[in-house]
């Protein structure tokens, strides 16, 4: 039995092309979309009121991703992850998380060191009384406060692609016993090479965060 699209609840009409790839990229990842199921242009695009061009190339841009797949006489479907992709996933994340760190820590300023502590704490806080998703918009902030820093448009684009997969593997990460201590015992190493300006401490700081959070997401996701 073929898979259709499933409705999706939309905030707003009129989307642009890089909205409608963001809301079915998130869909994927959340699972509302899931491996099999077949994307009809026509379809998304009267759910969404808006016209078929935006969705086609969204669609395009999710077959890129290696998110979805045309298959003959099938149409586009749901391609789902394999541990393979994301762990490839993860690389990736782990070298640019180290990189941008390295040139943050040469350019940050006083102001954004504090929004960092601030913003440590904060998760901390809400670690403690059991609010994950709180914690998890938080973490994002932290590390946005440091992509921002390095003052690298293209490496901070090259990253933002990914912040939908960080996130989601961050929240998995989280769920590990023991693994909310280690986050806030790392994201400190990171603010105190940053705080020196040390660029080797800081890509060393956040390649072992990344590498943890990494490995963390893949005990939960696979050996649990």
């Amino acid at each position: 039995m073929a898979h259709h699209f499933s409705p999706i609840k939309f905030d707003d009409k009129g989307h642009s092309r890089d909205s409608v790839f963001s809301i079915l990229r998130k869909a994927i990842l959340d699972k509302k979309l899931e491996s099999g199921q077949r994307l009809v242009e026509r379809n998304i695009a009267e759910q969404m009121g808006i016209s078929r061009t935006p969705v086609r190339e969204a669609i395009h841009k999710l077959v890129l991703e290696r998110l979805v797949t045309h298959i003959p006489r099938k149409g586009v479907v749901v391609s789902g992850f394999t541990k393979a992709d994301i762990v490839e996933i993860l690389i990736i994340r782990t070298s640019l998380e180290a990189l941008i760190c390295s040139i943050s820590a040469l350019k940050i300023t006083p102001r954004e060191l504090e929004r960092l502590e601030s913003l440590s704490q904060q998760i901390s806080e809400q670690q403690g009384q059991g609010t994950l998703k709180k914690s998890n918009q938080l973490n994002d902030r932290f590390h946005e406060t440091i992509y921002k820093a390095a003052e690298s448009p293209r490496l901070y684009n090259f990253l933002n692609t990914l912040h939908e997969y960080i996130s989601k593997f961050t929240q998995v990460a989280y769920s590990k016993p023991g693994r909310l201590e280690e986050v806030r015992v790392e994201h400190q190493a990171i603010i105190e090479a940053l705080r020196c300006n040390d660029s080797v401490g800081a890509e060393t700081a956040a390649k072992r965060h990344a590498e943890n959070s990494c490995k963390a997401f893949l005990e939960i996701a696979y050996d649990s």
